[in-house]
């Protein structure tokens, strides 16, 4: 504890002499990245977090010097930002796996495991989703929908949001079910169709949507051929950046252009047609496009 102390006083002391020696530029160049650590006397300095190692922080000032300083010396925000800071990271880590091609995530709506048990549920609230048609249930760590054949239409599960631009990453499994959609509706009351992912064990395809209900039109923008094994989990990830509407499911790529895609985006549904579709790990993000 006291060697970290002294790390921070030593930190404190030369960042006077720095900040008399570095250019009016080289401080600005810096600064977007720079924020104020304190420690627990209260001493602050200005740094950037670049890396963490065990329990100590990785600072970085802006002449370009690190310091390894322990994260039991820092104030209690400062311990508070790294843990986000690391989150933060291994999110950005998980959406590079994904294979995020059109946009950049900026916000996180809603990230849901589907890992606590819920009873069979009909219509009502299922960890911050919302049951509307047909049945659904987590069991042994997984959604799980089933269509109703009272309802005469597809299971559905939704959550609601506003975003001008949507990223989704989620896992599957057709099992016995027909296929699985996610859907996506705009902001217009009450929230008309805009645009669908279909995913069957032999074709994938993307369709824009207008109306609602009896008012629904759809036109089937790009279908591709596939060969995805009903027992498989497949990852799934999904950009609704501008116009551009692109779909990875393992490792099968589709996309599609329309100008309704541009549209707001207020409401997610996980569908499925037939019963067993598992579903895990459903996250989406606001986003912006790539430069």
């Amino acid at each position: 504890m006291r060697k970290g102390r002294d790390t921070i006083r030593v930190m404190i002391s030369r960042i006077s002499l720095c900040v008399t020696l570095l250019a009016a530029f080289a401080f600005c160049s810096a600064e977007s990245e720079l924020r104020d650590w304190s420690n627990a006397a209260g001493k602050t300095i200005s740094a950037e977090l670049v890396s963490l190692e065990g329990y100590s922080a990785i600072l970085k000032m802006a002449n370009g010097r690190t310091y390894t300083v322990p994260l039991a010396d820092l104030s209690e925000a400062d311990r508070e930002f790294v843990q986000e800071w690391k989150k933060e990271q291994e999110t950005a880590a998980s959406l590079e796996e994904a294979g995020i091609e059109l946009g950049i995530p900026t916000k996180s709506i809603v990230e849901t495991a589907f890992d606590e048990e819920t009873p069979r549920t009909r219509k009502g609230e299922l960890l911050g989703w919302q049951a509307g048609i047909g049945e659904w249930r987590i069991e042994e760590g997984v959604l799980i929908g089933d269509e109703v054949a009272e309802d005469n239409h597809a299971s559905s599960l939704t959550y609601r949001f506003e975003a001008d631009h949507l990223i989704l990453t989620a896992e599957v499994q057709l099992g016995t079910a027909e296929q699985i959609a996610f859907a996506c509706r705009d902001t217009v009351p009450p929230n008309l169709h805009l645009g669908r992912l279909y995913i069957t064990p032999d074709k994938l395809w993307i369709q824009r949507m207008s109306g609602i209900a009896k008012t629904t039109k759809s036109e089937k923008l790009v279908t591709r051929d596939v060969d995805l094994d009903p027992e498989k989990w497949y990852k799934v990830t999904i950009e609704i950046i501008g116009d551009r509407y692109r779909a990875k499911v393992g490792d099968e790529v589709i996309e599609a252009t329309h100008e309704r895609f541009q549209d707001a985006k207020g409401i997610v549904a996980l569908v499925n047609r037939g019963q067993g579709a598992k579903y895990r790990n459903v996250s989406l993000w606001q986003a912006k496009p790539k430069e």
